[in-house]
């Protein structure tokens, strides 16, 4: 019996009127209402999707579509040879290569992994070992580069089918029994239902289980999502770092149910979503903080959402409430697709997300000339992220006192003592402020006041504990991340103080040393 989690709608498409963050695609298929069934991003441009019929859904195809140059183009290809199977999914090394795990729905023609080295004229099974079981249904398949990969289909023999390739597939090596946990009685994995973060592989179960391997899918090790509430249906999963991800089950009405974990699937708590998540498809949005995008097709659940705080809180894409959105993926912030109906091959099919970073500001910025003689100038610099589209600066005793532009002229101050400086970035998602207290020191007597406050840390870099000394005495020590966060603060009363740094990870940071006469930024290297 085929397990994939079935599309519950098979409309003819919806006419869609793309704003400035759409733009319709034309997956180039002939016949109309050709529903996109999974994607894989390569690159920016690189994008292979698999369609199915979205009239008659028994009717069983093998077709898929290929863009060369971020859709602008589009071309639709069969996998031939493959009559009365459906692709599970689909994995694309380049523009040429591709790789499908090919389940049997009617006739005789046998099953496992398809691959084409000519950018899908032609498609070749791979050694007839993999999946020729009686039992055997392939689930998914994932390269971590051009050569090492893995792939699943359900158990057989007591062990979930896996098996792993160093070469590109032109070899491959059953995962023994011993490394994979035993399934329990009726589980089985879902198509296409897994996620992968560098050397990391997760994928899920109807079972509410969820499988995981840290070695390219050589050892295996699984849990169990006891959530209250849960179905424990159809668990899809996604990462969006080696430690924190959400899971959503599937089999949970139109807004599926959602649990995210912060420790890479070893437990896993329940979230209670507010705004609209659809469940035809979800998935993360590459180099964000937190960021997943949700799609919907089924009767009164239709459209695109966001999440910026890992599925708590969603928000809809307003103009696509109400036309039925599938497969989506995203190569970053910026570039992203989500499938559709086509009603044409000229018209409609995919939708390129256009509307610039799909992620919200954050404020930050820093300066060298936090000490300064009165009436001297100090320099800003902008450093946000998330594409900020207005700024305005606020220079607490500064001339001028206010700036709109990201990187404002210098700022003179005639006034002295301690003072404020603050930043507000905004763009189409938020808005956020930095507000930096005493950041800028202005002496009252001239450059021999600022010889008192050189300071001086050592060692640097540091491994466990550092000594920062000053010529007058330090009031309060703040070490701050690359991302501008505050990661530890230390009050003290002394020209010499001790910091202890052993619970900080390695890397860049910058150490700012606030005493009785200013403020000073040391870049430190932590070990």
């Amino acid at each position: 019996m085929k397990k994939a989690l079935l599309f519950i709608v098979a409309f003819v498409a919806l006419s869609f009127y793309a704003n400035a963050q759409w733009v319709e695609q034309a997956t180039g298929f002939t016949n109309p209402s050709r529903g996109i069934k999974y994607m894989n991003v390569v690159d920016s441009s690189i994008v292979w999707a698999t369609a199915y019929d979205g009239v008659t859904t028994t009717n069983y195809i093998q077709e898929f579509t290929k863009t060369l140059n971020g859709g602008a183009l589009w071309t639709p290809g069969v996998i031939n040879a493959c009559s009365g199977m459906e692709p599970a999914m689909i994995f694309a090394i380049s523009g040429l290569k591709a790789y499908c795990p090919m389940y049997r729905q009617t006739g005789t023609n046998p099953q496992g992994i398809y691959v084409t080295t000519d950018g899908g004229l032609t498609w070749t099974r791979q050694t007839t070992a993999l999946f020729s079981n009686g039992s055997s249904f392939p689930d998914c398949i994932h390269f971590f580069d051009a050569n090492n990969g893995w792939c699943m289909g359900d158990p057989i023999s007591g062990d979930f089918e896996m098996y792993t390739t160093p070469d590109g597939g032109t070899t491959w090596t059953v995962v023994p029994g011993a490394n994979i946990p035993n399934p329990v009685s009726g589980e089985f994995g879902v198509v296409g239902y897994y996620d992968n973060v560098n050397d990391t592989i997760w994928f899920g179960t109807n079972k509410g289980r969820i499988y995981k391997s840290i070695d390219k899918g050589f050892n295996w090790t699984v849990a169990a999502i006891p959530v209250t509430g849960w179905n424990a249906k159809y668990v899809d999963v996604r990462f969006i770092d080696k430690t924190n991800g959400i899971a959503q089950d599937k089999s949970a009405a139109t807004t599926g149910a959602l649990v995210e974990s912060h420790d890479g699937g070893a437990t896993w708590a329940a979230i209670t979503p507010t705004g609209n998540v659809f469940t035809n498809d979800y998935t993360d949005v590459p180099g964000t903080a937190n960021t997943y995008v949700s799609t919907g097709a089924a009767t009164g659940a239709t459209g695109v959402t966001y999440t910026f705080d890992g599925g708590h809180t969603w928000n809809d894409f307003a103009s696509t409430i109400g036309t039925q959105f599938l497969a989506t993926r995203w190569y970053s912030s910026s570039i992203g697709w989500a499938g559709a109906f086509n009603t044409d091959a000229a018209t409609g099919g995919m939708y390129r997300w256009v509307g610039g970073p799909l992620e919200p500001p954050v404020a930050a910025f820093s300066s060298p000339d936090t000490l300064l003689e009165l009436g001297g100038s100090a320099t800003f610099t902008d450093e946000s992220t998330g594409n900020p589209t207005t700024y305005h600066w606020t220079f607490q005793g500064g001339t001028p006192p206010s700036s709109n532009v990201k990187n404002p002229p210098p700022v003179t101050y005639s006034v002295p003592g301690w003072h404020d400086v603050a930043l507000t970035v905004t763009n189409d998602f938020g808005t956020n402020t930095m507000t930096k207290t005493s950041y800028v020191y202005v002496g009252g007597v001239g450059i021999n006041e600022l010889s008192q406050n050189q300071v001086t840390v050592f060692p640097n870099p540091v491994k466990n504990v550092m000594t920062v000394q000053s010529g007058s005495t330090i009031r309060e020590i703040r070490i701050y991340n690359i991302a501008g966060q505050v990661v530890l603060t230390q009050t003290c009363q002394a020209k010499s103080v001790t910091v202890n740094t052993s619970g900080l990870t390695s890397g860049i940071y910058n150490l700012t040393t606030v005493n009785e006469k200013g403020t000073v930024n040391t870049k430190i290297v932590i070990q």
